[in-house]
């Protein structure tokens, strides 16, 4: 199934991938410690499939809101361009993940109904952002992320019709 919605799904977080490596190489290992983790093929592979049922714009608006309370945001409202800390940086990755399972799960109903949403929900849950103490780690978030990517190619699938 070359043409299928999975496959374009792997196609967009390969291209991401590609390009988020390709960024990296460039930058100062000090810079490359603020960016653990890349959410952008997850983003795209969200608006690509939110187009398909119409919700793309809805889902881009609901993440921009959730975002305006980002560690990240908050502190540079309140310090400005002062450097973030580390734990700092991992809280506004966690927090950026937690937004996105709300709009994973959203996705799954409009999708494929209250099956498809459990089984996502189910699968997010087992990887969730951040430790029951609100630590986070930088192996916490690489799962959570990795588990967000296999949910939308589980989305993905159930729109070429597999199980």
């Amino acid at each position: 199934m070359a043409g299928s919605e999975r496959a374009q799904v792997q196609a967009i977080l390969a291209g991401a991938r590609a390009e988020h490596g390709a960024l990296l190489d460039q930058l100062s290992p000090a810079l490359q410690a603020s960016l653990p983790v890349d959410a952008t093929g997850i983003t795209q592979a969200i608006e690509h499939l939110g187009e398909l049922v119409g919700l793309s714009e809805e889902l881009r608006r609901e993440q921009k809101q959730a975002h305006t309370t980002n560690p990240a945001v908050l502190h540079g409202r309140v310090f400005g361009r002062a450097p973030l800390s580390r734990d700092t940086v991992l809280a506004a990755f966690a927090d950026a993940a937690h937004v996105r399972e709300q709009v994973l799960t959203g996705l799954a109903v409009a999708i494929g109904g209250t099956t498809l949403e459990e089984e996502i929900r189910s699968l997010l849950e087992q990887h969730p952002p951040w430790a029951a103490d609100d630590e986070t780690s930088e192996t916490q978030l690489r799962g959570a992320y990795a588990a967000q990517e296999e949910a939308v190619l589980r989305i993905a699938a159930h729109v070429d019709g597999a199980p």
